[in-house]
C-alpha cells in the first residue's frame, strides 16, 4: 500500500470516529486530522447522511424511485426508496428490468414477491425489457439524501472521489461483494432492487382494527 494510500485510510477512519461523536451529541471542536471548516463540513455530511422522512401517498397517487445508478452531478438528491413492511401500506409495485442482465422466471420473481409481502405478480415482456408488477405490496416509502455511486459527499454537496479514496473503500466493496454471495439468492433480489426505475402505489393503509 502506497503512503498516500495509508493516510487516505487513517483520514477517513478518523471522519467516521468524529461522525460517530457528533451522532451521539458529543461536540468535536478541534481535530489534529481536520481544519475548523473541514470540522463544519463533516457537521453538514451527518445531517445530510441521517436526513430520513417517511413520503404520504394518496390513494392512486403514483411515486417514482430514483435512479442515481449515472448519476454524476454535484447536487446532492432525495432518493425515494421502497421499504417492505407485513405491517405496512399496501402499493402495486412496478418494476423495469432489463432481460438482456437479469432472468425474471418466475422462482425467481417468487422469491422477490415474498420479499415484498405481495399477494401476487404479473410479468409483461417487451424486447429486451421486462415489466414486473407486484400487487398489493406492503411496506413503507422513504426519503433520505445521497449523492451517486461515483460521487462522495463533501459538506453539502458531491465531488468525485479520488484514485486514493477509491482504494480506501476497497476492503468495503470486496465486503459487500462476500455478504451478496453468502446472500444467494437475495443476491439477485438485491441487484433487481438496484434496477428499478419506477414503482406505481395505489390504495390506502390497510384497517388492523378489525373496523
Amino acid at each position: 500500500m502506497q503512503l498516500s494510500e495509508w493516510k487516505a485510510i487513517q483520514k477517513e477512519q478518523q471522519r467516521n470516529l468524529i461522525k460517530a461523536s457528533l451522532r451521539e451529541g458529543i461536540e468535536i471542536a478541534k481535530s489534529d486530522f481536520f481544519t475548523t471548516e473541514e470540522l463544519d463540513e463533516i457537521r453538514e455530511e451527518v445531517e445530510i447522511e441521517d436526513f430520513e422522512e417517511t413520503v404520504e401517498v394518496e390513494e392512486g397517487e403514483e411515486v417514482e424511485l430514483n435512479d442515481l445508478e449515472d448519476d454524476e452531478s454535484e447536487e446532492v438528491k432525495e432518493v425515494a426508496e421502497f421499504t417492505p413492511d407485513q405491517l405496512g401500506e399496501t402499493f402495486d409495485v412496478e418494476v423495469e428490468i432489463d432481460t438482456d442482465i437479469y432472468n425474471v422466471k418466475d422462482s425467481v420473481m417468487e422469491e422477490i414477491q415474498k420479499v415484498l409481502f405481495a399477494e401476487n405478480f404479473v410479468i409483461i415482456e417487451e424486447g429486451n425489457r421486462a415489466k414486473v408488477v407486484f400487487s398489493r405490496s406492503k411496506g413503507k416509502i422513504t426519503k433520505s439524501k445521497k449523492c451517486g455511486p461515483k460521487m462522495k459527499l463533501k459538506g453539502n454537496r458531491c465531488i468525485p472521489q479520488s484514485g486514493t479514496e477509491k482504494a480506501a473503500n476497497r476492503m468495503t466493496g470486496i465486503k459487500i461483494k462476500r455478504a451478496k454471495k453468502a446472500m444467494g439468492s437475495a443476491k439477485k433480489k438485491a441487484a433487481l432492487k438496484a434496477k428499478i426505475t419506477k414503482k406505481r402505489v395505489a390504495g390506502r393503509a390497510r384497517n388492523y382494527s378489525g373496523i
